[in-house]
């Protein structure tokens, strides 16, 4: 049966293949995406951090795919790093080359995911203005809080939060990745938005002997930075009082690494890891995989409404997951409500959480598989999207 409805995507973040090395939305996007493939005209990208080229694309995804060119790109990255010269060019130069082509589709609705820049509710707001869609929102961050932790004036936040305000609430959906990120959505701006948990496709689980090794994947930032000091600080005081020889992996490169957290110890490895199933062997032999959250009440907003991506690859490949973070947080919350090990608060707990796993070596991955396909699997995604925005589910 064809479905009259159908959609256009608007995303700052290719979805990359599996075996691309990428983070965030590009590679949480690829199986919201993929769940509502049929409905899907087309995907306009504008690649305003790191551009991907045909080859590293979803290849379910990448014959829809169309990148913004390469100069009118280079130009509004120059254009956001001097602010003075822009007088809104970078905010109206993507949606304006865009527009034609997505005006052409048959699509009634411009779906977009809003991650931690805000001006992608402006730019995807002109974009379904002047290609004469409706706009569809997926919000996965709270963008307002990374404005003022990066070190933005309460002047500029204020004009933002006004600005998405309105946008918001002219939409004809809004979507947030969090029960939490709802509710921040429904207070700070008065708009009410559907629960739309991450997808995830889950892929058989390498069975390897565990090693003398914690992982942490992904990037590295003011939310995880000191959870992966204080480990930094505890394995390096496991190791010489107990006598054991520990690693911890990482999956930046170490001068990323070392940016953001100063020398590495000796006992850090730190450097990408090339394909997902490589990556899926690392995880699966790890003693336990590592997620800290920050306890720094300028980041409480974030941590009660964020759920990391990499959340769902420790849940499909980990033995063990020990979440280190306030009671506040969101994989706190929800590790404790549904009984999965382990969480810990304290520099006390988590020393005894890395003695108990060095130790005992304990295995809950069945249990987090479980958990993961219940919760996160492709097909709850498009049940979600089609009940809301009206499309076929069949």
């Amino acid at each position: 049966m064809t479905n009259a409805k159908r959609i256009f995507v608007y995303t700052e973040d290719a979805p990359v293949h599996r075996d691309v090395v990428a983070c965030g939305l590009h590679r949480a996007g690829p199986p919201i995406l993929r769940s509502i493939l049929d409905h899907i005209d087309g995907i306009a990208i504008y690649p305003i951090r790191q551009r991907y080229e045909g080859r590293d694309l979803d290849p379910q995804l990448a014959a829809l795919c169309s990148n913004l060119s390469r100069l009118p790109t280079i130009l509004c990255k120059a254009l956001r790093r001097y602010p003075a010269l822009d007088f809104g060019v970078a905010n109206a130069l993507p949606p304006l080359m865009l527009a034609g082509m997505v005006h052409r589709s048959a699509a009634d609705i411009l779906f977009s995911f809003v991650g931690a820049d805000p001006g992608i509710l402006t730019r995807a707001a002109r974009l379904a203005d002047w290609s004469g869609k409706s706009c569809v929102f997926y919000v996965v961050d709270d963008f307002l809080s990374t404005m003022r932790i990066v070190g933005a004036n309460e002047d500029t936040v204020q004009r933002v939060r006004e600005r998405a305000r309105t946008v918001l609430r002219a939409a004809k959906h809004v979507f947030a990745i969090t029960e939490g990120l709802g509710e921040h959505l429904l207070e700070n701006y008065g708009v009410s938005a559907t629960t739309l948990p991450l997808a995830f496709e889950l892929q058989p689980r390498p069975l390897l002997p565990a090693k003398n090794q914690i992982i942490y994947l992904g990037s590295i930032n003011f939310l995880y930075a000191e959870g992966l000091r204080v480990l930094f600080d505890v394995v390096e005081r496991v190791s010489q009082t107990r006598g054991v020889d520990l690693t911890v992996r990482l999956t930046v490169p170490a001068e990323l690494a070392e940016r953001e957290l100063g020398r590495l110890p000796s006992f850090v490895v730190s450097s990408p890891i090339e394909t997902s199933d490589g990556l899926a062997r690392e995880i699966a032999s790890s003693l336990f995989a590592f997620l800290p959250y920050s306890f720094n009440a300028r980041e409480k907003a974030m941590v009660t409404t964020s759920f990391p991506s990499k959340s769902m690859e420790y849940l499909a490949y980990a033995r063990s997951i020990v979440v280190y973070g306030p009671e506040y947080g969101v994989a706190t919350r929800v590790f404790r409500k549904m009984g999965l090990p382990s969480v810990v608060s304290t520099l006390r707990e988590l020393e005894e959480a890395v003695h108990v796993h060095q130790t005992a070596w304990p295995e809950h991955s069945l249990l987090y598989r479980k958990y993961l396909a219940a919760a996160y699997s492709r097909e709850a995604a498009r049940k979600t999207l089609c009940d809301k925005l009206g499309l076929e589910a069949d």
